[in-house]
């Protein structure tokens, strides 16, 4: 894809994702965190809390690779920044910019990003929360009625008038380096038991 056609795709993407959010109907079934936190979700949900949390200037981590910029450049459009690289461990230059970045920003991760295998945590998330001092707060969803791309991960659509369920999880801390893998287990089991209980009816 050349520059012109990215640029084309970016502000096509955000269209079309700001006419079908205008009709959404939120449910948020526990309160949105009021200080900064980094929010955990599965890659698949990144449309309907893209569009819920538009404005609020969160940080986001995108692939540095063409793939990454399809969905950096609709974010920069509702509010959002990005680092760009892999979610890796604490040498990356992604997560140092990250780390940087959290001293003013909420941060969100889709800690099954960019490529997979969905719905599985990877390192990075938890190494990030440990050197920013920030929580984890993961976060599911449900849709009641979506698209379902044929992607690794299974990408969420939301059509006209869903109905949206978002269900925000206590705070995970991590305050030692021992806990690191502890806690990547503890968010592995939270987000699975939301995501189930998130359900709309």
């Amino acid at each position: 894809m050349n520059k012109f056609s990215m640029f084309l795709f970016k502000y096509m993407a955000a269209c079309i994702v700001k006419m079908l959010g205008i009709t959404w109907k939120y449910n948020l079934q526990t309160q949105k965190p009021e200080e900064k936190v980094i929010y955990a979700f599965w890659h698949r949900n990144m449309i309907p809390l893209m569009y819920l949390h538009r404005g609020e200037n969160i940080v986001i981590l995108a692939s540095s690779s063409k793939d990454g910029e399809l969905i950096a450049g609709p974010a920069r459009l509702f509010g959002y920044n990005s680092a760009r690289g892999s979610s890796g461990r604490k040498g990356s230059s992604a997560t140092r910019e990250l780390i940087k970045l959290a001293k003013e920003n909420s941060i969100g991760i889709t800690p099954d990003g960019p490529k997979g295998p969905s719905e599985k945590i990877k390192d990075g998330v938890t190494f990030l929360s440990y050197f920013t001092k920030l929580p984890i707060v993961p976060v599911a969803v449900d849709i009641n009625k979506e698209k379902i791309f044929k992607s690794w991960d299974r990408f969420r659509l939301p059509h006209f008038f869903s109905k949206i369920n978002i269900t925000y999880g206590d705070p995970i801390y991590i305050k030692a380096k021992d806990e690191i893998g502890e806690k990547k287990e503890v968010l592995q089991n939270t987000l699975d038991e939301l995501t189930i209980k998130n359900i709309v009816r």
